[in-house]
């Protein structure tokens, strides 16, 4: 399967770049400098993005298909340099030091329901839909610099008010960057900055 043009190629297996994965494309303001951290990467069409217009971004992936996938496209878009593809579940093959500027996570988001999928790992994200974007906003904290952003996917199914407010209190502010509606649900794209933090002399 190819997409954009030829651009990407998608292996078997592997979520393909979907309304959602667009929604979040097209929510992105990314800027030269930002070092950017692609989680979920699947097929690697937001990494690919990414490294056309930022100096580098890491791409993890609990898929080992997925992260050979988004490696395949980085090489087949020449963007070899400033990479990093790795397979983890969530952030936990990150140093504890590292950050970056833009946080992009594409997250299974739907919660279970009676049918399943060869897909499921991808689309279902707990019994609410909304446990693994709670586990990965823990993990984010400490990798997100002062006034980075953070862009989470979701549906309107999986409580976004919840995710929204467990963001506040990680110390960001929170807005919708974007909405698309669905047959049963909507799609939201969640924008968290974190807040720059007073020193207190």
């Amino acid at each position: 399967m190819t997409q954009k043009g030829g651009r990407i190629i998608v292996f078997e297996g592997v979520y393909p770049p979907s309304e959602d994965s667009y929604l979040l494309l097209d929510s992105l303001s990314l800027e030269e400098g930002d070092r950017v951290l692609d989680v979920g990467c699947g097929s690697g069409v937001i990494s690919v993005e990414a490294l056309e217009h930022t100096s580098g971004a890491v791409s993890l992936d609990i898929s080992i298909d997925a992260t050979r996938n988004t490696r395949e496209n980085i090489l087949r878009n020449r963007l070899e340099e400033g990479s990093n593809v790795v397979q983890a579940d969530l952030l936990t093959a990150l140093a504890p030091d590292t950050k970056f500027s833009v946080v992009v996570f594409n997250p299974p988001y739907l919660p279970v329901d009676e049918h399943s999928t060869t897909m499921d790992q991808a689309l279902v994200g707990g019994e609410k839909g909304n446990e693994v974007i709670l586990r990965f906003l823990e993990q984010l904290q400490g990798h997100l610099e002062d006034e980075g952003r953070v862009y989470i996917v979701m549906s309107s199914l999986s409580d976004p008010d919840a995710v929204s407010n467990y963001m506040e209190s990680l110390g960001m502010s929170v807005l919708i960057a974007a909405t698309k509606p669905q047959f049963f649900e909507k799609l939201v794209v969640l924008m968290g900055t974190l807040r720059h933090k007073e020193t207190v002399l």
